[in-house]
């Protein structure tokens, strides 16, 4: 019985072992694969239904791997036209569109992922909540941290990851 005991305890043990080799743990993601994201390009559309230029356009996130957190880079182009050809484009099959015309705002704040949420703080200062479900990504930007006065309205995001 005690072998059987002993023979148990090593097979557990050696499980954990290979369990912690499979997925490296990343100081910013619990509850999720990271690998769902890591090295994948999102892209897609955003709109806060007011009708200005600057509340809908155009959006791509880059994810990646740096030591043990898990980063991300961000473009946007304002503008019905950048909205209308990114809703379009990721409901078609194939690779990501171009972002020839897109800011780049740079990496991210505060990137967290927990479960499927993903949050995290853009340069100009977007607070952004998106929820990941079999490659899309879709939730709010909250824009009211931005130094722009006229940005105020909540913009739903919904985006494609390549």
């Amino acid at each position: 019985m005690r072998g059987l005991w002993i023979a148990t305890a090593f097979l557990v043990g050696m499980a954990a072992v290979n369990a912690d080799a499979a997925e490296p743990m990343l100081r910013n993601v619990a509850g999720f694969d990271p690998g769902l994201l890591a090295g994948k390009t999102c892209q897609g559309s955003f709109d806060t239904g007011a009708g200005r230029p600057e509340s809908e356009g155009a959006l791509q996130l880059r994810f990646a791997v740096d030591g043990a957190m898990l980063t991300a880079n961000v473009w946007r182009r304002f503008g019905s036209n950048a909205q209308n050809k990114a809703a379009y484009a990721i409901i078609q099959p194939g690779p990501p569109f171009g972002v020839g015309g897109f800011q780049n705002l740079g990496p991210v704040r505060d990137l967290t992922v927990t479960n499927n949420i993903i949050q995290y703080v853009d340069g100009p200062g977007d607070r952004v909540v998106l929820y990941y479900d079999a490659g899309w990504l879709w939730g709010q930007s909250d824009p009211r941290g931005e130094h722009n006065p006229y940005m105020t309205l909540m913009a739903n995001v919904r985006m494609r990851c390549y």
